[in-house]
């Protein structure tokens, strides 16, 4: 009979037996046996060993979790991470809302004086993520969209969104994955300081939140942070509390938080468009300034939508958009038939006002003055809301084609000129 233990290690010769006395082979089956063991706990052993030095090389390393805290160590765990463990894995790439302008799973600011438009823009861009559609040049995230506004009440949204569904060719019924919150009559602050002054959640709060959970959106907005945030505009601390609130969202539900804010009269007149405290502009990653052009030849519908930060862009980017027919369009400007249109359009509003001041006897010059005639004609009636530099090029043109002139009267030593219909 042969026994082999190869069976349990290789390192083990077979046993065979010959003509030996059952005493005899029971005493050379417990030798073999013992020889047997002493191999399999060496075997062990420098398992143990090897297993032991791994893991003495694993705990040397920089540990993901907290296991190494000791005993009774006070305070929350922190999320610790050792880059070395991303090694071979592929890099997550950045997610944004709108590329460039909007990133999700963070908060942007979109400042804007009242009334130069931001609520409306938010809207459309919030729309077109719901239709799945670009608005003035951009191209939001396809996704479902909500909406808390505390400026306006539903039928102003109701108006805006017919006019912006409208622009698409489309209808209501295509908003869809769009869900609005107004809260003009109600109380719509979402966090308020507590006796020590840090920032809590309010009872709004936890309703929105309930809202976001349900309907996951691509884009949270709010409107506006007057409304919404009931701390002190210039306590860092409460600011901060404040946006890592909404980042908190923003993270947990995979979304892009967009905070519509007034900027400070300091903000406007520098240019920044910041507000309050600098932690506004430090504690979020993108800040977007909607503008409206000044000074006296102004256009009234025109708009640039600057980008002020962009932690992940490129800043100090503009986007000239246009009010037009109830939404904002982006402003690529006019073809040389619509040039054309215009400059016939001006140039007879001017020949009609100086015809009408002719008759009448009222003198206006084509030199700079308290008569010179595009001063003059903007303030009449029949101007229609064409600037003064508008109508002085419509004079330039007119006195090159021969239809307006120049006219000297009274003596060499006292001349006059003014400006007449040729």
């Amino acid at each position: 009979m042969t026994v082999s233990a190869t069976d349990f290690t290789p390192n083990v010769v077979p046993l065979e037996f010959g003509d030996e006395t059952p005493e005899q082979k029971a005493a050379i089956f417990a030798e073999y046996m013992a020889a047997h063991l002493a191999i399999l706990r060496d075997e062990r052993e420098a398992l143990e060993q090897e297993f032991e030095a791994r893991d003495d090389e694993i705990r040397a390393r920089p540990r993901a979790d907290n296991d190494n805290d000791p005993a009774g160590a006070k305070g929350a765990p922190l999320p610790v991470i050792c880059p070395a463990d991303w090694h071979g894995k592929p890099v997550p790439q950045r997610q944004w809302f709108i590329e460039g302008l909007i990133p999700s799973r963070t908060v942007t600011i979109l400042n804007g004086d009242g009334g130069v438009g931001k609520s409306l823009l938010a809207l459309q861009i919030g729309a077109a993520a719901s239709l799945g559609v670009d608005t003035v040049g951009l191209t939001p995230a396809r996704g479902g969209v909500v909406y808390m506004g505390a400026e306006d009440e539903a039928d102003e949204f109701h108006r805006r969104l017919a006019d912006i569904v409208a622009s698409h060719d489309r209808t209501l019924a295509d908003l869809s994955e769009f869900r609005l919150v107004p809260m003009a009559d109600r109380d719509a602050l979402l966090a308020i300081p507590n006796k020590d002054g840090v920032m809590q959640p309010t009872q709004a709060w936890l309703s929105l939140r309930t809202i976001v959970a349900r309907h996951t959106p691509q884009l949270l907005i709010l409107d506006t942070s007057a409304d919404l945030y009931g701390g002190d505009e210039i306590k860092r601390a409460q600011v901060r509390g404040f946006v890592a609130m909404l980042r908190s969202v923003a993270m947990e539900f995979d979304c892009a938080v967009l905070l519509l804010s007034h900027p400070s009269l300091t903000g406007m007149q520098s240019g920044s468009g910041s507000s309050g405290s600098t932690a506004w502009n430090n504690s979020v990653r993108s800040r977007l300034y909607l503008t409206r052009p000044t000074g006296e030849d102004a256009d009234s519908n025109s708009r640039t939508l600057s980008v002020m930060k962009a932690n992940y862009g490129e800043t100090g980017a503009g986007l000239s958009l246009r009010w037009k027919d109830g939404t904002f369009v982006a402003d690529v400007g006019m073809d040389a038939g619509d040039v054309a249109m215009v400059t016939k359009h001006h140039d007879d509003v001017f020949m009609a006002i100086l015809a009408k001041l002719n008759a009448q006897g009222i003198n206006v010059s084509a030199s700079t003055g308290t008569t010179y005639a595009p001063s003059v004609f903007v303030k009449h009636s029949e101007a229609k809301g064409i600037k003064k530099d508008k109508l002085g090029d419509a004079m330039r043109r007119l006195m090159d084609a021969g239809r307006v002139r120049i006219v000297k009267e009274g003596p060499p030593t006292r001349q006059r000129s003014r400006l007449v219909v040729a």
